[in-house]
């Protein structure tokens, strides 16, 4: 049986969202008696930060049982393992897809680049042309009554532990559709390429289990400080930069806010200008995006994997995201590519499911 993910939904203070934990103990009554030692420490790593972006960027099918999700302050937890079955990640490149009996669906062949090494040489100047490319950008102001409307083609890393024996494969690249109201509290995903989501689309709107996204709504967005200094303080909700996992929560805190969500674009080079002070981000200066748009990316590196945000090496607007393994992990190897999304379209509408030219979906 394949986990079911939930998505985040709880209103942005700093981060951008908080949740209930999950009940982890109810969890290990259905699994078997272990057979196997701990994980080492390097491939538990691994597991808990594809496990997070799953739950963080995954909706499940309305049929399935609602779970809460663990705080974004909280250090990942430990992948879970329900009915032999575990959800990696949302990420991944897509190319050669073919239709598969796992519980994911199709599957493509994982892409393997050159790694290219990051530095912090010319990071200062990087980020300050990014965040006045984003500074340029003009302004999109929602109604109460309005969706922000986000497209984009993603592509992610999915597993299974078939009785002690993991299996993992890439969801190929596919299109994902989403509305989100200015406030968080209503919303719709459609992500038929997903393989758990319902082909129909999932209703995001607030209920008895509250699937609203306040923390990450436009409305929270708006409400930060553009100050870099005020905002970084923001965003690390009491943590200490130098600490490498609350740098990385600050960094991937601000990469969740570029995939599917709108800022006024002040806002948005505030974003850029406080990542650059995080410790341990990186420039890398060639990259591509899901599309092969040739690129630089700012990253931070976690564990065995590197995510880059990418930026088009000309204009330097945003492009997309990526992450990529910078040692064997999951059958892989150096390079690969185990996640990957680029942003279509950004648009206010009317109402849920309809398109900015006026169509629905």
């Amino acid at each position: 049986m394949t986990t079911d993910p939930k998505r985040r939904n709880d209103p942005f203070k700093g981060e951008l969202f908080t949740h209930e934990s999950l009940d982890h103990a109810e969890f290990g009554l259905l699994l078997p008696a272990p057979g196997d030692p701990a994980l080492p420490a390097d491939r538990h790593t691994l597991l808990k930060e594809h496990l997070m972006d799953e739950i963080t960027r995954t909706a499940p099918a309305p049929a399935r049982p609602r779970l809460r999700r663990t705080a974004w302050i909280a250090l990942p937890v430990a992948a879970t393992l329900v009915a032999g079955a575990v959800a990696i990640g949302q990420w991944g490149p897509g190319a050669g897809a073919h239709e598969d009996v796992r519980a994911g669906g199709a599957t493509a062949e994982p892409e393997v680049l050159r790694l290219e090494p990051g530095t912090t040489e010319g990071l200062p100047a990087a980020v300050e042309r990014i965040s006045l490319a984003a500074a340029k950008q003009p302004a999109l102001e929602p109604r109460a009554d309005q969706f922000i409307y986000v497209e984009s083609k993603v592509s992610f890393l999915r597993g299974e532990n078939d009785n002690g024996k993991e299996k993992n494969w890439i969801i190929p690249l596919h299109q994902r559709q989403i509305w989100k109201s200015p406030d968080g509290t209503k919303g719709f995903l459609y992500e038929p390429g997903h393989g758990l989501i319902d082909k129909k689309g999932e209703d995001l709107d607030d209920g008895e289990h509250g699937t609203g996204d306040k923390r990450h709504s436009y409305n929270s967005v708006k409400a930060l400080p553009t100050d870099p200094e005020a905002l970084l303080k923001r965003l690390y909700q009491g943590g200490k930069p130098g600490d490498h996992d609350a740098d990385w929560m600050a960094f991937k805190e601000i990469g969740q806010l570029l995939q599917e969500q709108i800022a006024p674009p002040s806002t948005s080079a505030a974003l850029y200008e406080a990542a650059a002070r995080i410790p341990g981000v990186t420039l890398v200066d060639k990259t591509v995006d899901a599309a092969g748009r040739p690129g630089i990316a700012i990253a931070f590196t976690i564990g065995d994997k590197r995510k880059e945000w990418v930026f088009d090496k000309n204009t330097y607007d945003y492009l997309g995201q990526r992450e990529v393994l910078l040692k064997a992990a999951y059958g892989m190897e150096p390079g690969t590519v185990t996640g990957q999304t680029t942003v279509v379209r950004r648009a206010v509408v009317d109402a849920k499911k309809e398109l900015p030219d006026g169509r629905k979906v």
